[in-house]
Formats: C-alpha cells, sequence, structure tokens
C-alpha cells in the first residue's frame, strides 16, 4: 500500500534511507574483507600467506575513500545531511589514522614485521618467476632476487615458529 499523507510518505521516505545507510556500511564492510584478501594476491603460494596489521591498514585506507565516494556520488541515495557529514568525518579519521599507521608503522613490531616482511617478499618471488623478462641482465638479477627472497622468507618463518 502506498504512503497517502506526507507524514506516510516522510516516513517511508526515511525508512528507505536508512535501509540504504545499513546497505552502504555493509557494502564498506564487504568491501574492506575483500580488499584485505585481495593484498595477498602477489603472494607466490598460500604458505607465504601471513595476516598482519600492515594488510588491515592498507584495507582500511583503500575502505575509506570508497566510503567518501559512494556518498558523495549516490546522495539521492542518501539523504541526511548530518549523518553524511559524520561518515565523511569517520571516513577521513580511518583513512588518516590508516595512512598514519602504514608510515609510522604503529604496533609493527618484529612478530608483526615478519608477519608483513614474508608476503611481501612472496610478491617479488612471484613476479620475478611469472615475468616474461626479455634482457638477461634482467634475468639474471631476478634469478639472484628469488635466491636472496627465498632464503630471507626462510629465515623469517624460522623466527616466527
Amino acid at each position: 500500500m502506498a504512503a497517502s499523507s506526507p507524514h506516510e510518505k516522510a516516513h517511508d521516505g526515511n525508512h528507505r534511507a536508512s535501509g540504504h545507510y545499513r546497505r552502504l556500511l555493509v557494502m564498506i564492510a564487504l568491501s574492506f574483507a575483500v580488499m584485505y584478501l585481495l593484498m595477498y594476491a602477489m603472494v607466490d603460494r598460500p604458505g607465504n600467506v601471513f595476516h598482519n596489521l600492515n594488510q588491515i591498514y592498507m584495507a582500511g585506507l583503500m575502505a575509506a575513500p570508497m566510503l567518501l565516494i559512494e556518498v558523495l556520488l549516490m546522495r539521492s541515495m542518501y539523504p541526511d545531511r548530518r549523518l553524511n557529514l559524520l561518515l565523511a568525518f569517520c571516513a577521513l579519521v580511518v583513512a588518516l589514522v590508516c595512512w598514519l599507521g602504514i608510515r609510522g608503522q604503529w604496533a609493527i613490531g618484529d612478530q608483526q614485521f615478519l608477519r608483513s616482511m614474508i608476503p611481501h617478499h612472496a610478491g617479488a618471488v612471484l613476479m620475478c618467476r611469472k615475468a616474461e623478462l626479455d634482457a638477461p641482465d634482467l634475468r639474471r638479477l631476478c634469478d639472484g632476487i628469488i635466491r636472496g627472497q627465498e632464503a630471507e622468507i626462510t629465515q623469517m618463518k624460522s623466527r616466527l615458529e
């Protein structure tokens, strides 16, 4: 049944908008999770995937601007100006905290450092193994990178045990 009075129409519109806001938060949470997982796309093998705080910082740094962009571009779906300002403020704070966390390596001690570096090194191994390099000097460089990075991965894994 369609809303007939102005009050019912306003209530119906507010209810619809609150649903949009709920879906927005679900979308951002899912996007954060997907981005976090996709950060491991460059890892050469599953055994070199280590969950770490730097990946959380990066996923947050990517998800926060998505919230801003969605609210700005889809303004008609998000009519509550005060809530939009609050969401924008929160997104900016999250982006800033994540940026500073990465740049300052906040809460990255020995264990988190190793857990961050293993996937990073594994990415270099993957690139060197899969890149179709023609230049012999680059191939030699990659061979050295593979040997060096794999030795360092082994060393870092032994420190985690």
